[in-house]
């Protein structure tokens, strides 16, 4: 049996779900009226078959996650995937810079540069240390305007790997085993 990437995944997730509803009882409570031997082999009996239908589905899982890695690699899902996470730590990036305040007008930095320069020794600012600095920023708005213009175009990139990435995976598919298939039959997961 074959199955696309997508529903790989959200086999998977039934997988892993089925996994933690499966109870593993270590220890009962017998109280007088039962026969203890009968119900702790019962208990038993329970734990080794629960035990059982985990490890079976954590291979299956397993088993899927491995054809779903050599799958992604094939199809180069996992290159696609990686220029989209580059896209969006580069978009972070160029965010925090398009946000940013352009530098201030060189005349008026200069001003108040030459304003502190000529301020007399004994003014209250100079005393205290204060007003003894200019705080403008670096970046110019050509370069704002810049980072924001490449933002947009890597939105768009952004946009198409997603586009692609959801076609791989509708369309690419992996083969389950027959001792797969019959063990997710048998949980009612396909």
């Amino acid at each position: 049996m074959n199955i696309s990437l997508r529903k790989a995944n959200a086999v998977q997730n039934s997988i892993n779900e089925a996994i933690k509803g499966i109870k593993i009882e270590t220890s009962i409570e017998i109280n007088e009226f039962q026969e203890a031997q009968a119900e702790m082999q019962k208990a038993n009996a329970l734990l080794i078959a629960n035990d059982s239908r985990r490890q079976k589905l954590l291979l299956a899982l397993y088993n899927i996650r491995g054809l779903v890695g050599t799958a992604n690699s094939n199809a180069g899902i996992d290159l696609a995937l990686a220029k989209a996470a580059f896209i969006d730590k580069r978009l972070a990036q160029l965010t925090e810079l398009s946000t940013l305040n352009p530098v201030s007008d060189l005349a008026v930095i200069n001003g108040k540069l030459e304003k502190i320069r000529n301020r007399k020794d004994d003014s209250r600012a100079s005393l205290y240390g204060r007003d003894d600095t200019v705080s403008t920023s670096v970046v110019s708005k050509a370069q704002i305007d810049q980072a924001k213009s490449e933002i947009q175009n890597l939105k768009k990139q952004k946009q198409k790997i997603n586009d692609e990435v959801l076609e791989l995976n509708i369309k690419t598919e992996i083969p389950l085993s027959d001792d797969v298939v019959a063990t997710l039959t048998a949980e009612g997961l396909i």
